[in-house]
């Protein structure tokens, strides 16, 4: 076995026989494993832009990873000051390259942007229409901010129009809020063209709501969209399985507790739900799972959310859905955000080709 693979595999805990596992203890009495530390060198397959942000701390380099609810909630003007600041300066850079216009609107009493690319059908009935979800663990983040990351380069090669939504998050807000401002969304959307003409995608917190953006629909009788895109995100809103254990170490973050517990940032919004109902994690529900768009999941082998992806991924294809997941190899959660990425770019085409086929609609020229 070649050394890249067997790192690769490593990463992903499935390598029970080399010789860093071999030195682990005897599984407990419930089958848990003490894994010893291991060297994890930046993967060959990257391009060198990628390895620079490896190398850089640019992939794994979240400071927010390591802080606890009660030095979030502290440290919240901050956090969401910084995201915006750095999502402003690359989305400066963003509309250099992309052409794009820019749209600030109320759908159904919920502030969105609308992205309007120049490549847009002068035929109003060969337009489309995409929703976009922006991540930020349902605290941080705006619309017009980690939202146009995604929304503005979407836009530009799809020619379809992208509306940002700026849904409603926590503290301030509570469950399901952000589900109940995409649907307002959507059923604006409804009212201008066909749901099967319509896609609903998000990364990270924004996948995540996409999922229970779907769930929502179903339990308000809405059509479902033509097609979904969950990026960084599965069914799952406590990013269930191992990889979380994986990432979290190979981060330097909070590490899940034995009983997998772990008090995310996530919970500033959920409160206390229960993380088995489909509102929250459709995950476990197959009837509901049963009623899902093609849905494209877009994730990397050093993201926390793999295994939740990989799982749910696996779910919709035994129901008989259509579902395409992608791997990105030694990334980490969220990495098409840096457009400048080879890997980023390959990302954004395998999502312009998924709506484009599901949508009935045609490319346009890539941009320059």
């Amino acid at each position: 076995m070649g050394r890249s693979i067997r790192i690769s595999l490593l990463v992903l805990g499935l390598v029970a026989g080399s010789n860093a596992l071999a030195q682990a203890t005897p599984p407990a009495a419930d089958g848990t494993r003490q894994v010893p530390t291991f060297p994890l060198p930046i993967s060959p397959f990257l391009s060198p832009e990628a390895q620079a942000s490896v190398r850089n701390g640019v992939i794994h380099g979240d400071p927010t990873a390591k802080l606890d609810n009660t030095a979030v909630r502290a440290q919240l003007g901050a956090i969401r000051t910084g995201a915006d600041q750095w999502a402003y300066a690359e989305i400066a850079e963003l509309r250099k390259r992309y052409p794009v216009e820019l749209h600030n609107e109320t759908w159904n009493g919920v502030p969105v942007v609308r992205v309007q690319p120049r490549s847009a059908p002068a035929d109003p009935t060969q337009r489309r229409l995409l929703i976009e979800l922006h991540g930020g663990a349902f605290v941080f983040g705006r619309a017009d901010s980690l939202g146009l990351l995604e929304a503005i380069p979407v836009a530009a090669m799809t020619g379809m129009t992208v509306v940002a939504v700026e849904y409603r998050q926590g503290p301030e807000h509570r469950f399901p809020a952000a589900s109940e401002d995409v649907a307002s969304v959507y059923r604006a959307a409804l009212e201008q063209m066909p749901a099967r003409h319509i896609g609903l995608f998000g990364c990270s917190a924004g996948g995540v709501l996409t999922g229970e953006s779907l769930a929502w629909f179903a339990k308000e009788k809405l059509p479902m969209p033509g097609a979904a895109g969950l990026f960084c995100a599965g069914g799952d809103a406590r990013y269930g399985g191992d990889s979380r254990y994986v990432m979290a170490a190979l981060n330097d973050a909070l590490l899940p507790h034995a009983d997998g517990s772990l008090p995310i940032m996530e919970d500033l919004y959920y409160g206390d739900v229960d993380f088995r109902d489909p509102l929250v994690s459709p995950i476990f529900s197959e009837p509901l799972l049963a009623q899902f768009p093609p849905t494209l999941f877009i994730t990397a082998t050093r993201a926390a959310e793999l295994s939740n992806v990989a799982y749910m991924h696996g779910r919709l294809v035994d129901l008989g859905r259509e579902s395409d997941l992608h791997v990105w190899e030694g990334l980490g959660h969220a990495f098409h955000l840096d457009a400048k990425l080879p890997e980023s770019q390959q990302a954004y085409r395998v999502m312009a080709r998924f709506f484009a086929r599901h949508l009935e609609a045609t490319l346009p020229a890539p941009p320059r």
